[in-house]
């Protein structure tokens, strides 16, 4: 993974701590959310990690299998956590699961990440080169609005609508769980507050 890339993939959580935090909340919140089978994600995140890294993964695998096995446990962990957390929560992993589904139909169909060379060129990066996880989108590109389209200068990094989704989605179930603090906190308080009962003597 690209350092630009990992900047995408830390900075939306922790504009989702910021938010937060603002917003009255506390990390303690993520106690009050019931997270299973966490070893699902750090699989899906080791399978990904080799077959960036090690030759012989890429070379007894293809892009379209690994998209396969990697999301697999993704979306088991997903479904596993969504039907256990708030309204504002599942929505917000909704998005994740739509964006993570949007990138595998692109990558699916024409068997790597499409990118649009202008997009590309706009965000001050080599046009038209093919590598391991992506291909420039041509005329017999399938679905290329669903590519990396979206360029961001300031990281020199080309970004699909899939990516924003994932991102914004990741943001929000930061916030939102951090909110649960205040909440479990509201509730804690209303519980150990006596009720008077009867007149004033």
């Amino acid at each position: 993974m690209s350092i630009r890339m990992l900047v995408l993939v830390v900075i939306p959580p922790l504009v989702g701590v910021g938010i937060g935090y603002l917003a009255g909340g506390r990390l303690a919140g993520f106690w009050a959310i019931r997270i299973r089978g966490l070893w699902l994600l750090w699989l899906a995140a080791g399978l990904q990690v080799a077959h960036y890294y090690v030759p012989l993964v890429r070379e007894f695998v293809s892009d379209r299998a690994m998209l396969a096995v990697v999301f697999a446990p993704v979306l088991l962990w997903l479904g596993v956590n969504l039907r256990h957390w708030p309204a504002g929560l599942r929505i917000a992993g909704a998005a994740i699961v739509l964006g993570a589904a949007l990138n595998a139909v692109a990558i699916g169909l024409n068997g790597r990440m499409p990118y649009s060379p202008a997009a590309a060129d706009a965000a001050g990066l080599r046009a038209g080169i093919t590598t391991p996880k992506n291909v420039p989108a041509g005329d017999g590109t399938r679905l290329s609005y669903l590519g990396d389209i979206i360029p961001i200068a300031p990281l020199k990094k080309v970004v699909s609508l899939g990516d924003l989704l994932i991102s914004g989605g990741s943001c929000a179930v930061v916030a939102l769980a951090m909110r649960r603090h205040r909440r479990e906190s509201g509730t804690a308080q209303e519980t150990r507050t006596p009720i008077p009962v009867g007149g004033d003597l």
